[in-house]
């Protein structure tokens, strides 16, 4: 009696379900929030992890998700009754706020030369790129003797990091034009203002936002480190202070609420972008039922 040995069958004989698994697709077909949710646990459990295996002399450096929880309500705690943190939340707020409209406004004007002129594609770029790649962080002492030790020298900080990606995507977004319709425009004797104004500008609306949404984020970072590196009274300050004293814990309770902070002015940017962009569908950041 001859025995056969069945090999491995092919696409055409598996069934769908085992298809989906061998192709992997099926990590597509995951809903996002449970993506999320399996990501944030398995993160959580790695922290709680490596808390645990440090030796007891090192624990002190790194707090573990129990101790940073109980910290970080007490720190809301101390945000709703008014406290000294919430006084430091409310300051660099108002800093990463400025200094978001500002970037947002020059980054946008100098978008619009590097995109519409020969001499901003020419000339400005170059120094633009220069200025981008410089580190901005020894900017902050400089910034701190030019406007002083208050917010204003925060709201500069907060600007000169979250200018760039504004620039860099609105002229994106002007040069992205289709070149027969801007021919078309021409032919009907629009003026270049007229073009731009119509044409070019709604057409580079999604890159503008793409830049603003980063410069959402980068404007926190900004503010941040005018603090941590200027003084003053934000959560900037009092990380430097929690982590001379290592309340490692506070630190990250305080960096959770910088988080939640960027995350909200992000999020402002997509919102504000669903409603003017009703016709351009982005994807980021939204939650939805399937990926």
């Amino acid at each position: 009696m001859t025995q056969t040995t069945q090999g491995p069958r092919g696409p055409a004989e598996m069934s769908d379900a085992e298809e989906l698994w061998y192709s992997g697709k099926w990590i597509d077909r995951v809903p996002q929030w449970v993506s999320i949710t399996v990501l944030g646990l398995a993160m959580l459990g790695l922290w709680w992890l490596i808390a645990e295996l440090m030796p007891t002399n090192l624990k002190i450096l790194l707090a573990g998700p129990a101790d940073t929880f109980e910290e970080l309500w007490d720190t809301t705690k101390n945000i709703v009754s008014g406290g000294h943190i919430a006084e430091g939340l409310w300051i660099t707020t108002q800093e990463v706020l400025l200094g978001f409209l500002a970037a947002a406004i020059l980054g946008f004007v100098l978008g619009v030369v590097v995109g519409e002129t020969r001499l901003g594609k020419r000339a400005v770029m170059p120094y633009l790129v220069a200025l981008n790649a410089l580190p901005k962080v020894a900017f902050a002492p400089v910034f701190v003797a030019w406007f002083g030790f208050g917010v204003n020298s925060k709201i500069v900080m907060a600007l000169f990091i979250a200018f760039f990606p504004v620039i860099v995507d609105t002229a994106a977004g002007l040069y992205s034009v289709d070149a027969d319709t801007v021919m078309l425009f021409q032919s009907m004797e629009s003026s270049r203002w007229q073009t731009l104004r119509k044409l070019k500008l709604p057409s580079a609306l999604p890159f503008i936002f793409a830049g603003l949404k980063t410069a959402a984020v980068f404007s926190v970072v900004g503010a941040v480190v005018g603090e941590y590196l200027g003084g003053g009274h934000g959560l900037g300050e009092l990380i430097r202070l929690s982590a001379q004293t290592l309340r490692i814990d506070r630190v990250f309770a305080l960096i959770v609420y910088l988080g939640i902070l960027g995350l909200l002015l992000f999020g402002l940017v997509a919102w504000a972008e669903k409603k003017l962009l009703f016709w351009h569908k982005s994807e980021i950041f939204e939650i939805q039922g399937t990926g």
